[in-house]
């Protein structure tokens, strides 16, 4: 007997060292993280049309979170996880905010010993790295006073730093974060009027801002001119999720970031698309951009209206898209996860424009999708709105954000 369990703890040993060294999806919902191998989202027909009738994928292990609600981050090629409910969400009054570890080799999440306890937590939060230095940038939306919300998890000295506040604080204001480049953008709404008040750009090396006013920024005035209002539809452009790293594009001041577009009750096409646009790393200024509809082409029915969107970066101009929500018109309770793996590579021909002319709608990416992978998800745990997605071990130059807001 016991040489049975010596020689089945071996085995399985094996199958973890091998499975580590393969890149693997990992999906975080409310209350567990699911981990599958990207080699098992098969490529599926072109002319399969009823998505409804396909399983859900086959995982290969899942853990219960230790907490409810935790957001990962990568920090020196580990993944962390920290608390992301507000206070009153989780109904305990608690001044510690702990962060955990995810050992993939170990198949276990526990407290981490290396770090110190997050100073807030990851309510209403944008997270991003910047691979140029190791740091990983935070804002989270504080109910501290005196506390903008904006640190940094600095790379040398493993503390939390606080950052300055963006000129523009105030509580009437909110704000959201990203990476275009090695750069920091924040950008301010007025709450409740649905209004950008300016750009703020930090530059991480000088630590300074500098700001412009969204009616100056043509990204500010790009993203709310998506709002079109028509014949019996809409369009959404949401602020950069991540910013992708493609060969060749480094010797510009251009940077490749990817997005996603909500169509506001569509004539007979799919809600949300994957949306590209070209952005000036140093302003903050569109040059360019570009619907890549051949990454969920063909998906039906079409997801509803409240659906997530992830997008990880997977290296070298290589990305995986994750669509999640619930069904269209569908009288189950049933939710599915849509996958598709693809390869930017730029049209350099494209790239010839005027810097100060305005956004242009022009095909300046190439895209070759690899697989394409839709599954409903009824039994196993994943709730319609998947909070957060990674890859495993940590992509070498790949791009790591998260935002726990749902747009």
């Amino acid at each position: 007997m016991a040489e049975l369990d010596a020689a089945e703890s071996e085995k399985r040993q094996t199958e973890q060292v091998e499975m580590a060294k393969e890149a693997c999806l990992c999906l975080v919902s409310y209350e567990k993280l699911f981990v599958i191998k990207l080699s098992n989202l098969k490529k599926q027909e072109v002319d399969v049309k009823d998505w409804t009738c396909l399983p859900p994928p086959l995982f290969d292990f899942e853990l219960k979170l230790p907490e409810p609600d935790l957001c990962p981050f990568e920090f020196d090629s580990k993944i962390y996880m920290a608390v992301s409910s507000e206070p009153g969400r989780l109904g305990i009054a608690r001044i510690s905010w702990p962060i955990y570890e995810f050992k993939f080799g170990e198949r276990r999440i526990e407290r981490a010993e290396s770090l110190d306890d997050a100073p807030l937590p990851f309510h209403e939060a944008f997270i991003a790295n910047t691979p140029g230095s190791g740091d990983v940038y935070f804002y989270m939306e504080s109910q501290v006073k005196d506390s903008s919300g904006s640190y940094v998890l600095c790379s040398g000295s493993r503390v939390w730093k606080p950052l300055i506040a963006p000129p523009t604080v105030s509580d009437s204001i909110r704000y959201s974060m990203f990476v275009v480049d090695n750069n920091l953008f924040f950008s301010s709404r007025e709450r409740g009027r649905g209004r950008d008040t300016c750009l703020a750009r930090f530059d991480p090396i000088k630590e300074n801002w500098t700001t412009e006013p969204a009616s100056v920024n043509n990204l500010s005035n790009f993203i709310k001119d998506r709002l079109i209002t028509g014949d019996n539809y809409g369009l959404i452009t949401y602020h950069p999720h991540i910013s992708v790293s493609l060969p060749g594009l480094g010797s510009s001041n251009y940077t490749v970031c990817l997005t996603n577009e909500y169509v506001l009750e569509p004539p007979k096409e799919p809600l949300d698309k994957v949306f590209a646009i070209l952005v000036n790393h140093q302003n903050g200024r569109v040059a360019l951009y570009q619907y890549l509809d051949v990454c969920f082409e063909g998906i039906q029915p079409t997801v509803a209206e409240l659906g997530r969107f992830n997008l990880i970066d997977l290296g070298n101009g290589k990305l995986c898209a994750i669509l999640s929500g619930g069904l269209v018109y569908s009288k189950s309770n049933s939710s599915v996860l849509c996958f598709s793996v693809f390869t930017l590579s730029v049209d350099f021909a494209a790239l010839q424009f005027d810097s100060g002319a305005p956004p242009m709608e022009r095909d300046f990416l190439q895209v070759t999708v690899h697989r394409k992978s839709v599954f409903t998800m009824e039994d196993c745990g994943l709730t319609n709105h998947m909070r957060h997605a990674f890859v495993w071990p940590p992509t070498k130059g790949g791009r790591f954000q998260h935002r726990t807001t749902m747009s």
